[in-house]
């Protein structure tokens, strides 16, 4: 409904509010004010996208966040985690019907997924993510299956065990261990298998390259790496920057999960915090992030890395964008995903300008906001708020 139609519908309510009795004339009164509001919230959130730079649902989407009760922004619970984790994992049969997931031969922790339309021979490697100790969510489940229709790709999904019950010697082992068996077993060759993995996995994936290397296995043809988790410290200073702008990250309930995940190890050995691993010799690295994420701060890490050693990675990072963006309906992560399609294919990649920030997604009733700070792409210094007052 545009501003003319919620206008019109205003009016044309307003002009019976007489004829109604009063319990009537009160809730359409407030009704009408909340309509009011509405478009009035509308008008503002449309600007607040203009000047970040971003589409409108994008930032709709963050606002919803902020009030999201996730487990990534929670304290760490030990002894629930610890319970859990010691469960062994189970496919919902829900989730195996509607995705069409079906077991990888005997193994009952490994999932094959099937595009629409295959297009390639390549298979990805898929390794979810969150914080090392919770299992795919909805929102892993439905991100996988576009990301095989939008890349024509088969999907291997290995669901690791998780901390705190286990740890990421026990966690890699495993997943290695899937992709010998892919290679060796399956005859799949390596350059033809893709690694991928969002934020806890997208860090275990860079983390198994490295290993990989080491072992002198073949190496997998590439890796996209999406708000992947680099270092599970989380002591680089620019995230107390980013921070107060991430509705979706707590560093330091992450960092107690992720020292959990590390078990005997320290945390900035290279398989628990891969970024200060050797880095040389890998398959090629596509990273697609966002600036409002914390995990943004060593992806900056990770490119300076790659320009100082001359590093075959690819580093995309999203203007005033939310952590793992590229599963959200919005405009951004068309992009995204066009970014992984040309890395496959080997395609140009299409023209920002053929995806316009979408201008259609209207709110029932959100609250005002008046900020407008934008994440400086790099910053030595705290970020000031740019506070733009609206009238009602």
């Amino acid at each position: 409904m545009d501003i003319k139609s919620i206008t019109k519908a205003v009016s044309t309510v307003g002009g019976k509010v007489m004829r109604m009795k009063t319990g009537h004339k009160i809730a359409i009164g407030v009704a009408t004010a909340v309509t009011a509001a509405a478009a009035g919230t509308m008008i503002v959130k449309k600007n607040q996208a203009k000047k970040q730079e971003r589409s409108i649902k994008s930032l709709m989407i963050e606002d919803a966040a902020k009030l999201l009760p996730l487990s990534v922004k929670k304290p760490v619970d030990f002894e629930k985690g610890l319970e859990e984790s010691s469960k062994p994992f189970v496919m919902p049969e829900q989730v195996k019907k509607s995705l069409g997931l079906v077991a990888l031969d005997d193994f009952t922790d490994t999932f094959i997924l099937e595009p629409k339309n295959k297009t390639t021979d390549c298979v990805i490697f898929y390794i979810h993510g969150t914080d090392f100790w919770t299992n795919p969510t909805k929102f892993h489940y439905a991100f996988i299956k576009k990301l095989s229709n939008k890349l024509g790709a088969q999907i291997i999904l290995p669901v690791y065990p998780k901390a705190p019950a286990h740890t990421a010697v026990e966690i890699q082992k495993m997943l290695l261990d899937r992709y010998i068996y892919l290679i060796e077993e399956k005859s799949i060759p390596a350059d033809s298998i893709i690694f991928a993995g969002d934020a806890a996995g997208g860090g275990i994936a860079l983390s198994l390259l490295q290993k990989i290397k080491y072992q002198t296995l073949p190496m997998p043809r590439q890796a996209f790496l999406i708000s992947p988790w680099l270092d599970v410290t989380n002591s680089n200073g620019e995230i107390d920057v980013i921070q107060p702008y991430d509705p979706l990250l707590n560093a330091d309930a992450l960092r107690d999960k992720g020292e959990q995940y590390a078990g005997d190890l320290e945390l900035t050995h290279p398989a628990v915090s891969p970024i200060y691993g050797d880095l040389t010799g890998l398959s090629k690295i596509t990273v697609i992030a966002g600036s409002r994420e914390i995990f943004c701060a060593d992806v900056y890490r990770l490119r300076d890395i790659a320009d100082e050693f001359g590093l075959d990675i690819d580093v995309n990072v999203f203007k005033n964008q939310n952590h793992f963006f590229p599963g959200l309906p919005i405009p951004e992560a068309e992009l995204a995903f066009a970014i992984m399609a040309s890395e496959l294919y080997g395609i140009e990649e299409c023209d920002e300008s053929e995806l316009e920030p979408e201008e259609d997604a209207e709110p029932e009733a959100l609250p005002e906001e008046t900020d407008d700070t934008e994440i400086p792409e790099e910053s030595d210094e705290a970020v000031e708020a740019e506070t733009e007052e609206t009238e009602e």
